[in-house]
């Protein structure tokens, strides 16, 4: 079971593993210190887009569910700025959260509120969880990318270069908020989702599990936070069905597929979409067709 209790060896690498991320928390001890300016604020929100999109359009979107496709470059340096947010390797958190899509809340789930406990969700599973990659079946498709791998053994190093970059930019306040506070951030965002978004929130679609469309989390998340649009179609590109549901991250991948960048971009069907099927069709950059808006009238 993925939560199992760890063994000695495995709490020392379990140790290792959230190190960098305790780190980042440890470091804001040192906030009253440190001179807060607009420069700080623009940074941060430079940062948080960055290591952001990283993990919603690169780990998630792009890795975990192939909602679209992208040349091999661009995808290595997606997947990069993925890994400055510090949520480990790109392999690891493909592999957890496809376990979480196979066992949704259920004993077999590496971080379900349901079965445990909000806490557990949100942060402890981190410290339980076995490291190691639990099933090399669940990313055979992504180990034959040797630049996939690795980054997964040298997850840590972007993070590096990118608080490098921010001292460079503002000093030890652009470590301190324009990385450290920001990493933070994301974490917990992306915790949340984890936590938030199947206790509380809105659940359009009877998905078998305890998964819910959050509005908070859907616009501090880069649309992550629609979970329970996410459940009913997980190979979809977007997670915002309704007009009203911004999917920051799914403008992104329109992004970049109005510049060749991202092609082969699955949507849901209509039909999905008002609760029939959880069916999915590509969007090619060949034929350059983009979705219309969704009703708000989708129950």
């Amino acid at each position: 079971m993925a939560s199992a209790t760890p063994t000695r060896y495995q709490f020392v690498w379990i140790a290792l593993a959230v190190g960098p991320m305790s780190a980042v928390h440890i470091a804001l001890v040192a906030i009253p210190f440190v001179e807060f300016t607009l420069w700080s604020v623009l940074l941060m929100l430079a940062v948080s887009r960055f290591i952001g999109l990283g993990v919603t359009a690169g780990f998630h979107r792009c890795l975990t569910h192939h909602s679209f496709t992208m040349p091999r470059w661009f995808r290595f340096l997606l997947i990069a700025a993925g890994c400055a947010a510090l949520q480990k390797g790109p392999l690891w958190w493909v592999s957890q959260h496809r376990l979480h899509h196979k066992h949704s809340d259920t004993l077999d789930d590496p971080h379900s509120p349901v079965i445990k406990n909000f806490f557990h969700a949100h942060l402890g599973w981190l410290f339980t969880v076995n490291p190691a990659l639990p099933d090399a079946h669940l990313i055979r498709d992504l180990t034959k990318y040797p630049e996939l791998v690795w980054l997964e053994r040298l997850w840590v190093l972007p993070g590096v270069l990118l608080a490098c970059a921010c001292y460079a930019i503002l000093g030890w306040g652009g470590v301190i908020y324009g990385y450290c506070l920001t990493v933070v951030f994301v974490l917990h965002v992306t915790f949340a989702v984890n936590s938030v978004a199947h206790l509380f929130g809105r659940k359009r679609f009877d998905t078998g599990d305890s998964s819910r469309n959050n509005a908070a989390l859907g616009i501090l998340a880069l649309g992550e936070g629609w979970h329970n649009n996410h459940h009913r179609a997980p190979h979809s590109a977007r997670h915002g069905f309704a007009w009203y549901e911004y999917d920051e991250t799914y403008l992104f991948i329109r992004v970049l597929a109005w510049f060749g960048l991202a092609w082969a971009v699955k949507l849901p069907t209509a039909a999905g979409q008002a609760g029939e099927t959880s069916q999915v069709s590509p969007l090619t950059k060949e034929t350059g067709e983009l979705p219309e808006p969704v009703s708000s009238s989708v129950t």
